[in-house]
């Protein structure tokens, strides 16, 4: 793989010169404006490129290993295949960009502004995203194990299929959010915000849900297998089917759900309440 200087790559990206396979592992390129660099199966392992400007780059298999991304603009950036393991993206803005079968294990992703982002078959482990924007974002297909959400704002986000198991979302808020058949095992979600979601099938199992407000979502055979819902908000709820088997439910609100053909069976109802729900 050939190394080339900073000089040199500023220069061949000012004139619209692709890169593939050169090595720029360790180079500094903090406030680089690299708008619209095509940088295919490069190594940026360990490269400082905080506040660097790829608006518009293609950045296809390019690993940034340990690379520091504080601050980057990254806006409609297609991010195919990337490597960001150990990367720091923390305050970087990702607004529109495509990181398809991107690998964020152990990534800080905090206060990021992922904002209709494409993470779509990625996979992320032991990340943290707390307090980043990932509104209207796209995660259908992704797996996000024992990663750090809160705080988050995650309005409108769109998660089919997505596995979250153990991952964290204290006060995150996913109002409206597409979630079905999305997996929450062993996740704790204290005080999230879910109203208005699609939430069919979705997998609660073990999962702490505290103070969760689901109002008006559609939970149609949804798990909550051993899932602990203290306190939880399940007003206007559709739960036909759903199975709260074992789950810890007291104190929640139940009130105009409907719970037609749910199953029940050894769960905890101690004080919640049932107002006008039908069951």
């Amino acid at each position: 793989m050939a190394a080339i200087s900073r000089e040199e790559l500023e220069k061949r990206i000012s004139k619209r010169v692709p890169l593939e396979n050169v090595d720029l592992s360790g180079i500094n390129l903090e406030g680089a404006v690299l708008t619209g660099a095509v940088l295919i199966r490069c190594n940026l392992r360990d490269a400082n490129l905080s506040k660097a400007n790829l608006d518009c780059a293609t950045l296809t298999e390019t690993d940034f290993t340990g690379a520091n991304l504080r601050e980057a603009s990254l806006r409609e950036a297609l991010m195919t295949g990337v490597n960001l393991t150990d990367a720091d993206l923390t305050q970087a803005v990702l607004m529109e960009a495509s990181l398809r079968g991107a690998n964020l294990d152990r990534a800080m992703v905090q206060e990021a502004d992922l904002t209709q982002a494409y993470l779509v078959k990625g996979h992320a482990y032991m990340a943290d995203f707390s307090g980043a924007n990932l509104k209207r974002m796209l995660l259908t297909g992704s797996r996000l194990l024992i990663c750090i959400f809160d705080d988050c704002q995650a309005d409108m986000l769109s998660a089919v299929r997505t596995d979250f198991t153990g991952s964290r979302f204290h006060r995150t808020a996913l109002d409206r959010a597409v979630l079905l058949g999305v997996n929450f095992s062993f996740a704790d979600l204290s005080e999230a915000l879910l109203r208005g979601c699609p939430l069919k099938q979705a997998n609660f199992f073990s999962s702490e849900l505290q103070g969760v407000k689901f109002t008006k979502s559609n939970m149609e055979k949804a798990q909550f297998f051993k899932a602990s819902a203290k306190g939880a908000w399940f007003n206007g709820v559709n739960l036909r089917w759903a199975s709260l088997e074992q789950g810890d439910f007291s104190g929640a609100n139940f009130d105009s759900s409907f719970m037609m053909q749910a199953v029940t069976t050894d769960a905890n109802f101690e004080g919640a309440s049932f107002k006008e729900a039908r069951r």
